[in-house]
């Protein structure tokens, strides 16, 4: 669900430099959880076949858990041409299956990169879903970002931002009902409208965005949700981010707090903080790793530094992705037992988080996150005496 680096080249230099004082960050205590709100709770795909488990198993049976557990939402992602995330290539394919299993979660794209695809397919695809789903469909939607994501498309990896825009904006109409014009092989034109119709009137938006200020801004400005991690940003920059998204909203007349922020945090509530932490530590490892990977050939030209970085690693590369997983477990998850999980999501509730994307595909077994989330759910009948 990125569109940007894994990490700023001014982290990552901070961080290398860090390897060479033998300092790796420990896990902090957290405060005694109290009564505050909590944002709501949904559940995040991302990995998928980075392990030899099924990954359509733990989706199904994660998916028909928390549509009962009252979670809000069940999002999949849009990945391409990697053995890591590559179960998931076709979100609204995935949302078909978990439309007819489910009955009260919000069925979710996280995200559909636009310039990939032809607009109209997109818009046939999620109205059949939000059909089978009776109007449950919303739709993060993303430029895109990995260089050989588009050789499904490679005029558009320069213009991937504007076109981004011009989808968007063209989805939107043909979910309300506005046919778009387009011209045949013959050379004729034809207005064309989508089918079937969707439930909804409205298709509900969220862009998403791990690194640029200027994406939250235009996200309040146009009225879009947001979906977010954080990759590129501590949690003092997502409320930074969040403060600008608001203000923006009411720049144009929106209600500020009305527009949605949810946030992905890699998840795994253990009965005991550093059983917690220990139990995830080998699997997140190797997936932190495949990331340092990836983004390390993204061929993002804008992030030349952050790519050198990570190119250059070396013999240092075991020690980096420590830290980097100390960082995470730190400052940026939901990892722990339940008392540091509630403290945690009342912190980001508190920031303007309305929702938490729990990712929870990370390598662990079915049986782990299964009972994760069961304790997790807790937290969620609790909120429901509160209010």
């Amino acid at each position: 669900m990125s569109d940007g680096a894994f990490l700023s080249a001014g982290d990552l230099a901070r961080l290398k430099a860090r390897l060479k004082s033998g300092a790796t960050g420990a896990v902090e205590p957290r405060d005694t959880p109290g009564s505050a709100p909590i944002p709501d709770l949904g559940v995040i795909f991302f990995s998928g076949l980075g392990t030899d488990r099924d990954p359509y198993d733990l989706l199904l049976d994660v998916s028909r858990f928390i549509d009962r557990a009252g979670f809000t939402a069940v999002w999949t992602p849009e990945r391409h041409f990697t053995e890591v995330g590559g179960a998931y290539p076709n979100p609204s394919v995935l949302g078909a299956a978990l439309a007819v299993i489910t009955e009260n979660v919000r069925i979710r794209a996280g995200s559909v990169n636009l310039p990939l695809h032809d607009v109209l397919r997109v818009a046939e695809e999620w109205a059949l879903v939000d059909n089978l789903s009776g109007g449950r469909v919303d739709l993060a939607v993303a430029p895109g970002w990995h260089a050989r994501d588009f050789v499904l498309n490679p005029d558009g990896y320069e213009l991937r931002s504007q076109l981004l825009n011009q989808a968007r904006d063209q989805l939107q109409d043909l979910w309300r009902g506005n046919a778009v014009k387009r011209v045949d092989p013959l050379g004729e034109t034809h207005e064309v409208l989508s089918f079937p119709r969707p439930v909804q009137r409205q298709l509900p938006l969220w862009l998403t965005s791990s690194k640029s200020v200027d994406s939250w801004r235009f996200a309040g400005e146009t009225g879009l949700n947001v979906l977010t991690a954080l990759i590129n940003f501590s949690p003092s920059g997502l409320e930074q981010r969040i403060g600008l998204y608001r203000e923006a909203r009411a720049r144009v007349g929106l209600d500020p707090d009305a527009g949605v922020v949810s946030l992905m945090l890699h998840t795994y509530i253990g009965t005991d903080t550093d059983e917690a932490v220990e139990r995830v530590r080998p699997a997140m490892t190797e997936y932190l790793s495949s990331f340092v990977s990836q983004h390390a050939t993204s061929g993002q030209s804008e992030s030349p530094d952050k790519s050198r970085t990570l190119q250059t690693l070396g013999d240092d590369r075991d020690a980096f992705i420590d830290m980097v997983f100390h960082r995470y477990i730190s400052t940026s998850s939901l990892i722990g037992d339940l008392d540091r999980a509630r403290t945690t999501l009342e912190g980001f509730h508190a920031m303007g988080v309305n929702e938490i994307a729990c990712l929870v595909d990370f390598g662990l077994s079915k049986d782990e996150v299964m009972k994760s989330l069961a304790r997790l759910s807790s937290l969620l009948r609790k909120k429901e005496r509160d209010a």
